[in-house]
């Protein structure tokens, strides 16, 4: 039996449809088409009908089995799913990939680049821990990103034609220097040509106990840091930053006297200033060991006071490392 009859002549409107609400269509998976019928608008029943058949492939049935929703062919990475919007609102259509974007706020995507992407550089970056020294490395990414210019040409006819030009920058690859802390070798105060070992003190953490500059200091008195292999820059741990008038000289022993440090960078600023402070330099090529205060074969540095009007406080320092570059 037919579920649709034609009026004479063929059906040329949706109004000239007939249906007969009256069969029993459980047979054919169709159900309450009678609820769907409004004797005042035969238009909306007959739509009502319509969209609870389901003839092709890929149709779902929802809302009571009297609408439709049908697979849009090639949706999206397959595993596609009718999702409801709540109330009021028409099903769409999903896929696996969009469950996962609305599961997860979005966070899980698949990216795909038509724009070829350049290599990043990598550069390694080094810190130094506090206690005991080191240095911990990490590796951060940077992506280099690419210039657009444009590249023109005059034609015969005098005519300019531009081109627009991608410039991918090159890679590079960077490693920065790794340096590790040691204990010092030696550390002495000189008072006046009067030394005293101060390399226990310089190695504990305990604040105060090295003595940089004398109480009354006078030109040539001096604190000597030493290592028995070359190193690269001292770390010293102030914890009383001196005050007065003063200038204190970093010079090294070459083998023969006691030369100007070359390249020296004081963060010190002559022991008065507190804090952790680095004193750079560049090594020297001719820096010779040496005995100081009676500790012998040592790669030496000290910092003399060169020129002396006046003391207010006395710098004192709580710690001292040797950096070496590795």
């Amino acid at each position: 039996m037919s579920l649709l009859t034609k009026a004479t002549g063929g059906i040329k409107k949706l109004s000239e449809m007939e249906i007969d609400v009256s069969k029993d269509w459980a047979g054919y998976l169709l159900k309450n088409i009678g609820a769907a019928v409004d004797d005042t608008d035969a238009l909306r029943s007959a739509q009502a009908v319509l969209q609870a058949v389901m003839t092709t492939k890929g149709d779902t049935l929802y809302r009571g089995d009297l609408e439709a929703e049908r697979l849009v062919p090639d949706l999206g990475k397959g595993y596609n799913f009718l999702r409801s919007r709540g109330p009021g609102l028409s099903p769409v259509w999903q896929d696996i990939e969009s469950l996962i974007q609305f599961m997860t706020g979005a966070v899980n995507r698949a990216i795909a680049f038509d724009l070829a992407i350049p290599v990043p550089s990598v550069s390694q970056v080094s810190g130094r821990a506090s206690n005991p020294p080191g240095k911990t490395a990490a590796l951060p990414l940077s992506v280099p990103e690419p210039s657009v210019g444009i590249t023109t040409g005059v034609g015969a006819g005098g005519g300019v034609g531009a081109v627009p030009s991608l410039g991918i920058p090159a890679p590079a690859v960077s490693m920065s220097e790794i340096a590790i802390g040691e204990p010092v070798g030696g550390a002495v105060a000189d008072d006046g040509g009067v030394t005293t070992d101060e390399t226990a003190p310089a190695n504990n953490d305990t604040a105060n106990d090295m003595t940089l500059l004398p109480a009354i200091p006078a030109v040539n008195d001096a604190y000597y840091f030493g290592h028995a292999s070359l190193w690269d820059w001292l770390e010293l741990r102030i914890g009383t930053a001196g005050n007065g008038v003063w200038t204190v000289t970093w010079e090294y022993w070459n083998g023969v006297v006691w030369a100007a440090l070359p390249g020296v960078s004081d963060g010190t600023s002559g022991f008065m200033v507190s804090g952790n402070k680095q004193v750079t330099f560049t090594q020297p090529g001719d820096w010779a060991q040496t005995n100081v205060g009676g500790i012998a074969n040592l790669y030496w540095i000290r910092g003399r006071v060169s020129v002396y009007t006046s003391i207010v406080t006395q710098p004192k320092g709580n710690r001292a490392f040797i950096w070496i570059k590795h």
